[in-house]
C-alpha cells in the first residue's frame, strides 16, 4: 500500500481545478447538487429492513381490504407504517455510521430532514399504489377522499414520530403512537355508556373527530416536524440520553 501510494502522482493543478469547478457552479446549481448528494448518501444509511417491511405490510393490507371489501384497512395501516419507519431514522441503534454522521460538517437537522424526505416519499408512493389497487372495490370518484383520509394522519404521525424518537427513543415513540391511533377504535359504547360521564363522552367524541380533521392534522404536522429538526441539533433536549 505504501509503495503504491508513493508511485501515484496527483494530476497537475488538482487543487486549483477543484476550486474552480466548485466556484464555477452557480449558487442555485450548487444547492441542488449538494441536496442531491445528501439525499443519495442518506438513502444507504436508512435501515435496509425499512423498505421491504413497509411494502409487505401495505401489500397485506391491500389483500385484506380486497377480500373483506373494507377500504378502511388502508386508512388504519398507512399512518402506523409511516410512524414506525420515521421513528427509526436516527440514533445509534438505527444508524450504523452514527459516529461518522455526527462528525461530518453537515448539520444533524439536515441529515434528519434528508432521511425524513426519503422515507416519507417512499411511504407516500407505496400507499398511493396501494390505494390505486383499491379501485377494484372503490368508485373512482371517491379516490381523492380516500387519499386525503390517510394522508393527513400520516403527515401528523410522521412529524410526531420524528419528535418523540429524538426525545424518548424509537421504541417508546412507536408504542405511544400506536396507542394514540388505536384508542379511537375502542368501542366505548359497547363497554357501556352508563360507565362514562357526559364530560368523558364529549372528550371521547372530540378525540375521535380529531382524527377526521385533515386540515388540523396537516397544520399540526408542520410545527411537530420543525421542533423535531430543531431538537436534532440540541442533544440536551433528548430525554432518552441517559438510557444510552
Amino acid at each position: 500500500i505504501v509503495a503504491s501510494d508513493r508511485a501515484l502522482a496527483a494530476p497537475p493543478a488538482l487543487a486549483q481545478r477543484a476550486v474552480q469547478q466548485v466556484r464555477g457552479r452557480k449558487r442555485l446549481n450548487r444547492a441542488f447538487w449538494r441536496t442531491w448528494q445528501l439525499l443519495h448518501a442518506q438513502t444507504f444509511l436508512v435501515q435496509r429492513e425499512t423498505w421491504p417491511a413497509s411494502a409487505a405490510v401495505l401489500v397485506l393490507g391491500v389483500i385484506v381490504a380486497l377480500l373483506s371489501n373494507q377500504v378502511g384497512v388502508i386508512y388504519f395501516i398507512a399512518p402506523l407504517v409511516a410512524a414506525s419507519t420515521v421513528a427509526m431514522l436516527s440514533g445509534r441503534e438505527h444508524d450504523p455510521a452514527y459516529e461518522l454522521t455526527v462528525a461530518t460538517p453537515t448539520q444533524p437537522w439536515m441529515v434528519l430532514l434528508a432521511r425524513l424526505s426519503i422515507v416519507s416519499a417512499y411511504n407516500l408512493v407505496l400507499t398511493l399504489v396501494a390505494t390505486l389497487a383499491l379501485l377494484l372495490i372503490v368508485p373512482p370518484g371517491l379516490l381523492g377522499t380516500l387519499i386525503l383520509g390517510w394522508l393527513a394522519p400520516m403527515a401528523f404521525f410522521s412529524g410526531l414520530a420524528l419528535l418523540l424518537s429524538l426525545w424518548i427513543g424509537s421504541s417508546n415513540a412507536t408504542i405511544f403512537i400506536y396507542v394514540l391511533w388505536i384508542a379511537q377504535y375502542v368501542p366505548y359504547k359497547a363497554v357501556g355508556t352508563w360507565m362514562i360521564s357526559p364530560a368523558c363522552s364529549m372528550i371521547i367524541s372530540a378525540y375521535q373527530n380529531f382524527w377526521h380533521n385533515p386540515l388540523l392534522l396537516f397544520l399540526l404536522s408542520i410545527p411537530l416536524a420543525g421542533i423535531a429538526l430543531w431538537s436534532a441539533n440540541r442533544p440536551v433536549f433528548r430525554l432518552n440520553q441517559g438510557i444510552d
